[in-house]
Order: C-alpha cells, then sequence, then structure tokens
C-alpha cells in the first residue's frame, strides 16, 4: 500500500517533467540549428575549405592523415591497433554501480537532477504499471544488495587488495614475459651484430691473407730475377774471363813468335856491329859526363 501512494504521488510529478523536458529539448534543437554561431561541418584536416571542396577532395584521398585522424591507436600507445586500453583503476560511478557517463550524457538536456528523477520516474512507471511486479524474489534482491553492500563496505578493501594483488602477479608475469621475450631479441640482436662484426673482420684477414700471399710472391718473383741475375752475370763473366785469357794467350804468342823471327832476322855480323856501336855510344856518353 504504501508503495502504491508513492507511486501515486510520484506520477503525476513525473508526466509533469517529461513534457517539459522534452520542450526544453526540442528548443535548444531549434536553438542549434537556427544560431548563427552553428559550427560548420568542416573537416578539421581540411584547412577551412566548403563542404563541396570537402567532398570533390574526399573522393580523390583522405583530407585528414590516419594519424590525425586516430591519435594513440593501438594498446602500446602506437601503430595500428583497436585503440583501446585496459584500463588501470576502475571508473567513477554514481550510487555504487551507475557509470559517471550516464549522467554526463544526461547533464546538459536536463541538468544535474535530471538523471536521479528519470531513474525515479522511470521506476515509478514500471511499478505503476506493473511491469516490473514485487514478488518474493524482489525482497530477496533486496536482502542480497544489502548483504553485498555489507560486504562491500566491511571487507571491499580486503577483497580489491587480494584481487590487486592477483592482477598484480598476473600482470607482471605478463610483463615479465614481455620483458624476457624483448631481452632475447636484444640478445639476438647483439649476437647479429657481434656476428657482422666478426664478418667484417673475416674479411679484413682474407685481404690481409690477400696482402701476405702478393708479398710472398713478389720474394719468390725477385728471388728469381736474382737467379737469373746472377745465371746471366756469371756466364757474361766466363765469357769476359775467356776474352781476356783468349787476348793474352795470342799477346804471348804472338811476341814469341815476333821475338822468334826478330832473333832468326839478326845476323852475327848485325850483332857485332850494334854491339860496336853501342859501345862507342856508352864511350862517347861517359866522355860527355866526364867533361860536365
Amino acid at each position: 500500500m504504501l508503495a502504491r501512494k508513492i507511486v501515486s504521488f510520484l506520477v503525476p510529478q513525473h508526466r509533469m517533467l517529461i513534457p517539459s523536458a522534452l520542450d526544453h529539448t526540442k528548443s535548444t534543437k531549434k536553438h542549434t540549428e537556427k544560431c548563427p554561431a552553428k559550427p560548420r561541418k568542416v573537416c578539421p584536416g581540411s584547412a577551412g575549405k566548403k563542404k563541396k571542396a570537402v567532398l570533390k577532395s574526399l573522393k580523390k584521398g583522405p583530407v585528414c592523415s590516419p594519424k590525425a585522424r586516430l591519435p594513440g591507436r593501438g594498446g602500446d600507445g602506437g601503430g595500428d591497433g583497436t585503440g583501446l586500453k585496459r584500463a588501470l583503476e576502475p571508473g567513477k560511478v554514481r550510487l555504487g554501480f551507475i557509470p559517471d557517463e550516464w549522467f554526463r550524457f544526461f547533464k546538459p538536456m536536463t541538468g544535474v537532477s535530471g538523471p536521479y528523477l528519470f531513474m525515479l520516474g522511470l521506476g515509478n512507471y514500471l511499478v505503476s504499471k506493473e511491469i516490473y511486479v514485487m514478488e518474493h524474489e524482489y525482497y530477496l534482491g533486496l536482502s542480497i544488495a544489502l548483504t553485498l553492500y555489507l560486504i562491500i563496505t566491511r571487507f571491499g578493501k580486503q577483497i580489491g587488495s587480494a584481487l590487486d594483488k592477483e592482477v598484480d602477479a598476473i600482470a607482471n608475469a605478463l610483463e615479465k614475459g614481455r620483458s624476457d621475450e624483448l631481452n632475447g631479441h636484444s640478445n639476438e640482436i647483439k649476437k647479429c651484430e657481434t656476428a657482422i662484426w666478426r664478418a667484417q673482420g673475416q674479411k679484413d684477414l682474407i685481404d690481409a691473407k690477400k696482402e701476405n700471399i702478393a708479398i710472398q710472391l713478389e720474394a719468390i718473383y725477385r728471388e728469381r730475377m736474382m737467379t737469373v741475375y746472377k745465371s746471366v752475370r756469371g756466364r757474361m763473366d766466363y765469357h769476359v774471363r775467356r776474352h781476356m785469357v783468349e787476348n793474352r794467350i795470342r799477346q804471348k804468342w804472338m811476341v814469341q813468335w815476333i821475338l822468334q823471327s826478330v832473333e832468326k832476322a839478326i845476323t852475327p855480323e848485325f850483332k857485332k856491329k850494334v854491339m860496336e856501336k853501342a859501345i862507342r855510344d856508352l864511350d862517347a856518353l861517359a866522355a860527355s859526363r866526364g867533361q860536365k
């Protein structure tokens, strides 16, 4: 009976409030349509172009860049993704379970008290029209709600801290796996860089080996050139010595042949005359020196 009286008292107020709210929304809609300060429908990336120009440009390609249209996409703060992020803290609620976004949705149209009056009027409407029938389950729900309220107020922090610890443990395990994977990839990158450095050192080693082989070939070439030089020089020295020996032998035999020929050509009489003449010359020379 008390509920029926409350419903009969609030339903007329609800019927009075709903038309006023509807009139308010209609008037605000007309005002926004006719207001001279209404913003133009221009894409922020079109640099103030008109609607037709924007449509023409959209046919050719998107005016706004993907980064400008969807900033901060992905769960990691960048890159392609769903654009959703896991909330670290629960969202704000009112009355313990109603999201604050619903109240902010009603605020521009009905003001601050609008959502509360809407819930009150909706509840009265459902109860008065017996759409929501208060059976034994209703009172069971009240007892369950009271029990949950007591549990939340008395043990909510402990339960929340325990659940937060479990969530933190799971998050830490996932983060540890992620960090281990990143460390593994970084170690692989370091190994690859070391392998690249070693490969470059192998290239330098190959160049050094090539230079060493070139030096060895140069040494062998010079050694062979020196061998050829010594061999040719020995042969040339041999020919020179042979030529000198032949000339000396020819000269010796030539002198002997000339002496023998001269001795054969000289007669004893000629020798006697020459000896006499030599003696006279010696006497004349001695006399001339004695006079001096």
